[in-house]
């Protein structure tokens, strides 16, 4: 080992090396790491994937992964989100995260793409050891750019089960730098050597370097410290989406009666959502609904009330039979898939929640909660972790007349299934 003090994070968890690995077991581990970064990528597209013609074969295999954990007490929390996907409060700081998620996500892929540039670039041109652009300041900005981008996915589909995943591979993305910086020693020697030496890892200014050793000093144990920042790291991401969870949840517009929980997925006084569910709970057909599907003692009925033109209302109910009822097929085809991606990029369904507000073509979705065995679950619960959300019939109003247009049943799932979706 070098004899002198630790300078970076890498450094003082550099474990002691022999002066030759073999190329099988370095090709390994690349494989390894590779695998690992094809699955964090996979988790963390869900939210893009689900709009492609991969969508059958992608729910296939994950899908039962997700219903498995749903079903089961101490790990139905992992499919949950912790932060509103489907509602829109005008909270500031929810409001933020929400505009941070696209924005993160063009960053860090536009870094990780220069940075690729550069580096195919040298080795297309024999350049040797990239130092240039971004490389002057750290060593690995395409792991760093990468790791942006995940986390601009993860604040746009933020289920606690990708956060997991997010966390773990910045670790991953660690192990895989020490790995590639030992072949690129062996390979270049005392120039790589010096570039080490001045150069940060991940971040200008090394502050990983410094916590740990503020924190550690030189640790002797180097795989039990990195196994304890991955435990503290892990404690504190988890600890801090249960807080926004529970902040976002105290800032929805809800109201309760009869069995029901009402939630406005737009801007709303709860006196106003109070008289729209009393308006149109007169209906005749609404009653009828209610005679079939809420009488049983303890049954408690979600009602998610949204402008009709709400083009994420999918993941609520399966609205097909509606759309074939009216003349309104999907569009299929790659453009619309690529129109569809841009509009969700763009952050169009956040922007008609918002103007919806004042819409007065209002749609009032019911569904039924229920708990994994299938059994009722009080309405104080009906918006949490474990708890499931079946749609049963729909109710479309108009606010000014103050009448009920349109009543229609529904499938008994949304779009996708009965895969676990946002509740907020």
């Amino acid at each position: 080992m070098s004899s002198k003090s630790p300078d970076t994070l890498s450094d003082a968890l550099e474990p002691e090396r022999p002066a030759v690995e073999s190329q099988s077991r370095s090709d390994g581990i690349r494989a390894v790491w590779g695998a690992a970064f094809l699955f964090y990528l996979l988790v963390g597209l869900e939210v893009i994937i689900m709009v492609t013609p991969f969508t059958v074969y992608f729910y296939s295999i994950y899908a039962p992964v997700l219903t498995w954990l749903e079903r089961r007490a101490w790990t139905a929390w992992l499919t949950a989100f912790f932060l509103p996907h489907i509602t829109y409060s005008g909270d500031p700081l929810i409001l933020a995260l929400a505009y941070a998620g696209p924005v993160l996500l063009t960053l860090g892929l536009a870094v990780f793409f220069v940075c690729a540039g550069q580096v195919y670039g040298a080795k297309l041109f024999r350049k040797g050891v990239v130092s240039g652009g971004l490389y002057r300041m750290i060593r690995h900005p395409q792991y760093l750019g990468l790791a942006i981008a995940g986390l601009g996915l993860l604040l746009y589909w933020p289920r606690f089960f990708i956060l997991i995943t997010y966390i773990s591979m910045l670790f991953v993305y660690y192990l895989l730098a020490r790995n590639e910086e030992g072949r690129m020693l062996r390979k270049f020697g005392a120039s790589y050597s010096a570039y080490l030496e001045r150069t940060p890892m991940f971040l200008p200014g090394n502050p990983g370097g410094r916590f740990l050793r503020a924190i550690f000093w030189t640790p002797q144990r180097k795989g039990a410290v990195l196994l304890g920042l991955y435990a503290l790291s892990l404690s504190a991401a988890i600890a801090g989406a249960f807080g926004l969870r529970a902040y976002s949840e105290v800032r929805l517009t809800k109201t309760w009666g009869n069995g029901m929980l009402a939630l406005a997925m737009s801007p709303s006084e709860p006196e106003r959502l109070t008289r729209t569910l009393a308006q149109v709970a007169q209906n005749p057909e609404i009653q009828a609904f209610f005679q079939k599907y809420h009488t049983r003692p303890g049954h408690s009925l979600v009602a998610y009330v949204l402008p009709q033109e709400y083009m994420m209302q999918h993941l609520i109910a399966d609205m097909d039979e509606h759309k074939a009822h009216h003349g309104e097929g999907e569009q299929g085809g790659f453009l619309a898939v690529v129109k569809h991606l841009g509009e969700m990029y763009a952050l169009k369904p956040l922007r008609q929640l918002g103007e919806g507000a004042a819409a007065a073509a209002q749609r009032i979705i019911f569904t039924e909660a229920l708990d994994p065995a299938g059994q009722n679950v009080g309405v104080g619960r009906a918006l949490g972790i474990s708890v499931q959300r079946y749609p049963l019939f729909f109710a479309d109003f108009d606010a000014k007349a103050g009448q009920v247009t349109l009543t229609m049943e529904t499938p008994r799932r949304h779009t996708w299934g009965t895969i676990p979706v946002p509740a907020f």
